[in-house]
């Protein structure tokens, strides 16, 4: 029995280190999602591999190619279940049989509907056995509830982070809201810009906080990252392996999430870090185009800006064109970082995923609220949150839940 029990235990570790692995690609392969993979030969760790930036090796590949001839006899511990289609690279089914591998953990189920169970029938047709790891499919969910929604409604996962007061306030009346929280909340948000694809503020934001949308943990005191490297803020609530991971794991390799304006602004200076600092990408409504540059026919370059222009009405009926262009330019993760409009026309189109609110123990008494939307009239039509997860720090409160559950399809 005891050696059932350490065999259970070693099992649990290699997979969570397999999803640690897959955290820390996260934000470096869109649109593909971002893998972890661990070879284990006599109970000794071989290989690692993460998944490379999407036309490159997926996790699988890297990890058999680093294991070699060790693979022979060999189990493999993978966070998603191995692809078996032919797409950039070839399936890392055959990867897998090929290399002798004997035995795959999986840790869930792939939604795409041209793996979803294909992979897993692959590999013990192939006599591969395969194990799912059914009790840290709830972890993975964390990880890949972006691609989830990517694969399947061919639309990015929003989230929406708000920095505010007790009494729900992102600003004060004037618009002043630096700083709101503390450095070490502050430095939590740059650790989550790192795993996304983009960054939405509106053009007035823009205008107000002049603000570079880059990572920057290295601009802060070395007290604020030690703070983290402790291990010291729980998550309370829903164990949730992506806050948990945000929280304690170091960021060691990422680049800087494309940086959207909605609105073009009416000063723009191009000596700005906004724009010489990685891409950027600009919408605007045409007719308001039509009449600041004759030649705004187009798509194209508007002295050295990237402007997309945008058809038909403003508010919530121009976020389903703006999905779509984030969709077709590979963003799986978009974050909300900026105006209450913004906010609130996404919220009011439904297409706002995550909610991360960071409260400060300071009362405004009025101000801007975190959504400007039009919102609904009675409680039992307000949007019930799932999945709810909370994380004190230090004196501030981190509060995070998700439009919907993580529905698991089970073999």
């Amino acid at each position: 029995m005891k050696k059932n029990l350490s065999d259970k235990k070693h099992r649990t570790g290699h997979m969570l280190r397999a999803l640690k692995i897959a955290f820390g690609r996260m934000g470096n392969t869109s649109p593909n999602p971002p893998v972890g993979a661990v070879i284990v030969k006599d109970g000794v760790v071989v290989a690692t591999g993460g998944t490379m930036p999407c036309g490159k090796n997926h996790a699988e590949v890297v990890a058999i190619e680093a294991a070699g001839s060790s693979c022979t006899g060999a189990e493999m511990y993978v966070t998603l279940e191995p692809c078996c289609h032919h797409g950039k690279t070839p399936p890392c089914t055959e990867a897998i049989i090929g290399s002798g591998i004997e035995r795959v953990y999986i840790a869930i189920l792939d939604p795409n509907p041209l793996v979803a169970g294909k992979g897993a029938e692959a590999l013990v047709k192939a006599g591969v056995d395969v194990v799912f790891m059914h009790d840290l499919q709830s972890f993975a969910a964390d990880i890949y509830r972006p691609f989830k929604k990517s694969i399947l409604r061919k639309k990015p996962f929003v989230i929406n982070k708000s920095a505010m007061t007790m009494d729900g306030r992102i600003a004060t009346g004037s618009g002043d809201s630096k700083w709101i929280t503390s450095a070490y909340s502050r430095y939590l948000v740059h650790k989550l810009r790192a795993k996304v694809d983009a960054i939405v503020i509106g053009k007035n934001t823009f205008l107000r906080d002049r603000p570079l949308l880059t990572v920057r943990l290295e601009s802060y005191e070395e007290k604020v990252a030690e703070y983290f490297r402790r291990g010291t803020t729980p998550v309370l609530g829903r164990n949730n392996f992506f806050l948990n991971s945000l929280l304690g794991e170091e960021i060691e390799e990422y680049k800087n999430p494309c940086k959207i304006i909605l609105g073009l602004p009416d000063e723009i200076s191009h000596d700005n870090g906004f724009f010489s600092s990685g891409e950027h990408i600009i919408f605007e409504h045409r007719d308001v185009l039509d009449r600041m540059f004759s030649s705004a026919g187009g798509r194209g370059e508007l002295n050295g800006l990237t402007v997309v222009p945008l058809d038909g009405k403003k508010g919530k009926e121009s976020i389903p064109q703006i999905m779509e262009e984030f969709q077709a330019r590979g963003f799986m993760t978009v974050l909300l970082e900026g105006g209450a409009t913004i906010s609130g026309s996404f919220f009011d189109a439904g297409e706002i995923d995550q909610f991360m609110y960071f409260h400060s123990p300071r009362i405004a008494g009025n101000g801007i609220p975190p959504l400007l939307a039009v919102g609904v009239h009675n409680i039992e039509e307000t949007l019930p949150l799932h999945d709810v997860s909370y994380v004190v720090l230090r004196d501030e409160f981190i509060f995070n839940g998700y439009k919907e559950t993580y529905n698991f399809e089970m073999l």
